[in-house]
């Protein structure tokens, strides 16, 4: 379970040996490894979307074991922005996880 998908830029970022993230496009080797079957995403939204949803789709391309995504949208906002990041999420090329289930629902927990 994941609470939030947001990055905090440090001084150790892009600094081979203190970061993982990497700019140039790399993922993690963690991620094409990982036994993961279920994730789920907390307080999605709460930080704004676009990179919250690149974060997610590196996880659909990339871990194989993958079965199941539930995203828990915190939106005040009614089911079209639900609907559209469902359908968006739905519509990635999914390599890994061809499979994947994924939910998109209210964060009923904030």
């Amino acid at each position: 379970m994941i609470q939030g998908l947001l990055h905090m830029y440090t001084i150790k970022c892009g600094d081979v040996d203190g970061c993982l993230c990497k700019y140039s496009g790399e993922v993690p080797s963690c991620l094409s490894s990982s036994p993961v079957k279920v994730l789920k995403i907390l307080r999605f939204g709460e930080y704004g979307i676009v990179n919250q949803i690149e974060m997610i789709k590196i996880f659909l391309e990339t871990m194989p074991h993958l079965e199941q995504l539930t995203v828990y949208y915190n939106t005040p906002i009614g089911g079209d922005l639900i609907e559209e990041v469902s359908s968006q999420l739905k519509n990635f090329a999914r390599e890994a996880s061809p499979n994947c289930e994924i939910q998109v629902i209210p964060d009923v927990l904030s």
